[in-house]
């Protein structure tokens, strides 16, 4: 019994230095090496004042407030029933806020994480003239800052062109 327990002993000791220590050092390892912007978050900084800031990341998305900014999905985490009266009532609220029933889905209903960094083309599109009233600009210079922050791309009938919303904000206080 005594030489069973130690050698049980001994088998927990080396899977944890395996699991815990090697397997972690190695995959930490090969983040930093391989894909390094990714692992450290994508930080963005921008120069305020005298000094560097940090104001977002490349891949966690931020709620961006006001008439002037291109909105993102909604942040908060959504687990609900798609076809649920809860998500129903929630979408409808949504829907009333931007004062328009042709809102993009993607505007009114939060993804699975809440964290989205990018919406698709159309949705920003859907918000092109809102923007450029609030900020005194044209509908085609608003339009040229989106398209500059285009992601993806197109294969065939099969689009993956995305619009980072942190990009165009940038942009857009830049201009």
């Amino acid at each position: 019994m005594k030489k069973i327990m130690i050698t049980a002993l001994k088998s927990v000791l080396l899977f944890t230095v395996i699991c815990g220590v090697f397997y972690t050092v190695a995959v930490t390892a090969v983040g930093q090496l391989l894909f390094s912007e990714q692992a450290n978050g994508s930080v963005v900084e921008a120069q305020i004042g005298t000094e560097k800031k940090v104001i977002g990341s490349k891949l966690i998305g931020q709620q961006f407030e006001g008439e002037n900014y291109l909105h993102g999905r909604p942040t908060e985490v959504s687990q609900l029933s798609p076809v649920g009266s809860e998500q129903e009532k929630r979408i409808k609220e949504r829907v009333a806020q931007e004062k328009n029933s042709e809102v993009p889905i993607e505007l009114v209903t939060a993804s699975g994480s809440g964290l989205d960094p990018e919406i698709s083309l159309e949705a920003a599109e859907f918000q092109v003239e809102r923007i450029a009233a609030a900020r005194g600009m044209k509908n085609t210079q608003v339009r040229d800052i989106i398209n500059q922050n285009v992601v993806g791309f197109n294969l065939g009938p099969i689009t993956t062109k995305r619009v980072n919303v942190l990009g165009v904000n940038q942009m857009l206080d830049a201009s």
